[in-house]
């Protein structure tokens, strides 16, 4: 090679160099852009650390007195409990360190040292027998009652540990000590119903001022969690007679975040101008099938094939409309051990060919098949609520979508007082109902010794006594994984749909927004405007 044609050679590997190094610099530059999640130490200029949250009819903002729900919202943020939820509804320690099972009624919990209330007092286990003593004896909450339905007894073993004893086993009984804990020594002399003082919390935020338009609360400075310090030095929290005023707060962007039950809201705020996420509730609507009523009903092959009829999206256009979904196990609303999709879809023809292995066949249109020489219909009566219309349109629908499949259906029109005996009772061959699902991971309602179909299979069995007696995760994977593969083949309930809650943001809010009906300010640490 000439010294000519060196030096051209170097020259082009240093400008390949240089091109490759300058597109390489752009590129991490757009990429840090994208990814940037700025923190408390940000210089960016349009970054505004105030928040600006809203309550509507506010009672008061006390947690254990209030019936509220912004303002139930709102005071997690304040007050802490022993333990709270995940975004996924898992466990998570707050106030509690660890709280250990000694027995099916008998529970330890070992309390955080170093945590102080914003007068600087000790947090100890006085102020957990404080609240619950408010609770349970003096009645006062009618948001955290059921946490201590069966708790018979608690006593302090010493400043950071209280021993807590139930009447009854209760499956993740964990999941009940989410109530939020009050200080004994600031209340000391004081009526707590009536005493005008606003509460200390330990929370990540503390009230500043507090007037009849507005609750200002700043970071807690005295926070034991130091690894989440708030990028919000403020937060204003607009107080409004009703909603009516809150929605039009929001129109004109003077509040950042809202949760929503409403399915119509842009009748209220329009459709323009925020963002809105939808999240499953906790309203869970379910066939059950008395799997011990009769023949028909008691084999699983018939009931998965007779799952394959419904088309519950038409179901739920029909009868119910927005701010539902199809929902087929009472833990799709996100809970941590729903690990894959239960939802089971409309398929006529997957539902013949199940119902014709097993015998049966359309005889003039109806399914039908010989017992022992006798004819045998497939059909059952369907027991409801008359009183409750709703579930009276999704009766009367279900009842025509199965007529077209061919099995008849008779409904069962009770009073409500008569519903209840024969849902307690057992005395039905299918009944519509539903329920408000619990936090907690636990199936006993449907799987327990007195579940609502009266379906019984030992492996079932044994698996719910593992579920019911052990926090180990990786065998709660294993367990619910095979108990969902049961349900999928035996089918003692027919999932329908479940509602869902609304949360609307503002353009301007910036931040991981993972609202669940526990908690709708996960990560209120990491959010900002801008």
């Amino acid at each position: 090679m000439s010294g000519n044609n060196f030096f051209k050679y170097i020259f082009a590997v240093v400008v390949i160099f240089l091109v490759g190094y300058t597109i390489y610099v752009i590129f991490q530059n757009k990429t840090d852009m994208y990814n940037y999640n700025p923190d408390q130490t940000s210089t960016l200029t349009n970054i505004q650390t105030d928040l600006r949250l809203a309550i509507a009819d506010m009672d008061t903002i006390n947690p254990l007195l209030t019936n509220n729900r912004n303002v139930i919202e709102i005071t997690k943020m304040i007050y802490e409990p022993l333990v709270t939820l995940s975004e996924n509804y898992e466990l998570q320690y707050r106030l509690a360190e660890e709280v250990g099972k000694t027995d099916d009624l008998t529970y330890i919990v070992k309390l955080r040292k170093g945590v102080l209330w914003e007068d600087k007092t000790n947090f100890t286990a006085y102020d957990v027998k404080f609240t619950m003593d408010l609770i349970i004896n003096n009645n006062i909450s009618k948001v955290y009652n059921e946490n201590l339905r069966y708790v018979s007894r608690w006593e302090v073993i010493d400043d950071n540990t209280i021993k807590i004893y139930l009447s009854e086993p209760v499956p993740f009984f964990e999941y009940n000590l989410t109530f939020p804990i009050m200080s004994e020594r600031y209340y000391e002399g004081q009526d707590f119903v009536t005493t005008d003082k606003i509460a200390i919390g330990t929370g990540m935020f503390k009230i500043s001022e507090m007037s009849s338009n507005v609750i200002k609360l700043i970071p807690n400075d005295l926070y034991w969690d130091t690894s989440r310090k708030p990028m919000a030095t403020e937060i204003n929290i607009n107080l409004y007679k009703t909603m009516g005023e809150v929605y039009s707060a929001f129109k004109n962007g003077e509040i950042d975040i809202l949760s929503l039950q409403a399915n119509n809201i842009e009748e209220y705020i329009g459709s323009l101008g925020y963002r809105k996420t939808e999240y499953k509730s906790r309203e869970y609507e379910f066939l059950a099938f008395n799997t011990a009523s009769n023949e028909v009903l008691s084999d699983p092959n018939t009931r998965k094939a007779l799952s394959l009829v419904i088309d519950k999206n038409s179901l739920i256009t029909s009868c119910v409309g927005k701010g539902y979904v199809s929902s087929n196990f009472s833990l799709d609303m996100g809970n941590w051990l729903y690990t894959r999709d239960l939802n089971v879809m409309q398929d006529l023809e997957q539902a013949n060919q199940i119902l014709t292995s097993i015998g049966w066949e359309k005889i003039n249109g109806l399914w039908q098949r010989r017992i022992e020489g006798r004819l045998q219909r497939l059909e059952f009566s369907l027991t409801i609520d008359s009183n409750n219309p709703t579930r009276v349109g999704v009766a009367e629908n279900i009842k025509q979508q199965f007529a077209n499949f061919g099995v008849p259906v008779s409904i069962l029109y009770y009073s409500s007082d008569n519903y209840i005996k024969a849902l307690n009772n057992r005395e039905y061959e299918c009944i519509l109902t539903g329920m408000q699902v619990g936090y907690s991971p636990n199936l006993n309602t449907f799987f327990g010794e007195q579940n609502l179909a009266n379906y019984h299979n030992q492996e079932v069995t044994e698996i719910m006594n593992v579920i019911n007696n052990t926090s180990d995760k990786n065998l709660l994977y294993e367990k619910y994984g095979r108990l969902y593969d049961i349900y999928l083949e035996e089918v003692p309930y027919i999932g329908l749909y479940r509602n869902t809650d609304i949360i609307v943001c503002n353009q301007s809010l910036v931040g991981n927004i993972t609202a669940n009906t526990f908690n709708i300010y996960h990560n209120i640490e990491q959010w900002y405007r801008q």
